[in-house]
This record gives structure tokens, C-alpha cells and sequence, in this order.
């Protein structure tokens, strides 16, 4: 049987994803990174001004998904006749053909999920400015952490892409204002999954709430 007499927390230990050498985790000066031993591969790093950092960037992320949802993402002329491509216009178009499966599929992963998970980012940014809800900005890490998979809206944009260059010679095609909004949201949706990430958001709780473990 082996004891592990000096073993810290769990929480305080950090494995390379590269070569998966296992480390201690220390704190941080703002923008410093911390880098494998072994591999040389980099571990995590702190965010100079996180909190409002990601504050900012999950409101400016929400404001241009309700931007990308509301307005046509491209027109499309064909033989006369004008159609306005929107985001709920996909879903909608399913459930109109009796397609409810893919209906409901489709607007779960390019819609509903994509706004649930970035309401909720900002919800939690929100309760760590005004330093309540301990237990809430738990669950709700734990739940993005879960939504987070979900989230397929950048396969929807690439699907247009390729659905455009076909049409190419067939229909007028104008971009509207919610593709560079689209755009625009899933760069920066990118930019809070993988450059915030939940790990961080772990780390900024404990500060939020001075919690020592």
C-alpha cells in the first residue's frame, strides 16, 4: 500500500496536456506564464485584470450574437425572388418542413446553447464584480464546463460558407450585417473558451471570494 504522507490538493496540482508530467501549481504575477518542466509546453497563465477583462469581452460577445440573430446574415436573389438567411430562419425553416428532430437539434447548437452559455459567462463576471453568489458561480462554472462541448455555432457559419460558394453563379448574394457580426461573435467566443479559460475562472473565484485553500 502507498500513502501519500506530503501529497497537496488535488486543486494545486496541474498536468502538462503535452507530455503529462505532473506539477505543482504556484501563483502567479499578473501576465506571467508558467511553462513544463519536461516539454516546455505552457501550463497556464494570469491574466492581467481578468475580471474586467472578461467582463467586458462576455458583454461585447453577447451584444453581437443579438446582433448576428436579429438581422439576415446574407440575401440571396434567385430567379427574382429575395431571402433573407438569418440565424432562427434556419431552425424555423426545419420546423415549418416538419423536420422537428433536426429542427430541435439545430437550434439547441447553433442557437440555444451558444446564448445560454454566453449568458450565463457573463452572468457569473457579474457576480464576481459585486463579490456575491459563493455558491451559484459554482454550479454555474461546473455547468459551463458542460456546455461548453455543445457549442457547434462556428460548423453553422462554415456550413454557410460552403453553401454560398455553391450558389456562386446560380443567385445574387449580398452579405448582411449580421454575418461580420457572426463573425465577430464566434472570435470572440473562441477567445473566452480558449484564452480565458474555466480553469482561470476557477482561480479568479477563490481571489473574488478570498478563498484559501
Amino acid at each position: 500500500m502507498i500513502y501519500f504522507m506530503n501529497m497537496p490538493p488535488l486543486d494545486k496540482l496541474i498536468i502538462c496536456p503535452r507530455c503529462h508530467t505532473l506539477h505543482r501549481k504556484i501563483r502567479l504575477k499578473d501576465a506571467d506564464a508558467a511553462y513544463c518542466d519536461v516539454c516546455e509546453n505552457m501550463l497556464y497563465t494570469r491574466h492581467e485584470n481578468l475580471l474586467d477583462k472578461g467582463l467586458a469581452i462576455s458583454v461585447a460577445t453577447l451584444i453581437t450574437f443579438i446582433m448576428a440573430s436579429s438581422f439576415a446574415i446574407v440575401r440571396i436573389e434567385i430567379n427574382g425572388i429575395w431571402q433573407d438567411l438569418t440565424l432562427p430562419f434556419v431552425f424555423v425553416t426545419l420546423f415549418k418542413e416538419d423536420f422537428w428532430v433536426v429542427g430541435l437539434i439545430v437550434s439547441f447548437l447553433i442557437f440555444f446553447v451558444p446564448l445560454l452559455y454566453i449568458v450565463i459567462y457573463t452572468f457569473v463576471m457579474l457576480l464576481f464584480r459585486i463579490r456575491r453568489g459563493y455558491e451559484t458561480t459554482r454550479r454555474l462554472l461546473i455547468f459551463l464546463a458542460e456546455l461548453r462541448k455543445w457549442n457547434m455555432v462556428e460548423i453553422f457559419l462554415i456550413s454557410v460558407l460552403v453553401a454560398l460558394v455553391k450558389l456562386i453563379g446560380y443567385a445574387e448574394i449580398v452579405i448582411g450585417t449580421s454575418f461580420w457580426a457572426l463573425v465577430v461573435f464566434i472570435l470572440l467566443d473562441i477567445y473566452l473558451t480558449k484564452r480565458l479559460r474555466l480553469a482561470d475562472l476557477w482561480d479568479l473565484r477563490d481571489e473574488v471570494y478570498h478563498v484559501h485553500r
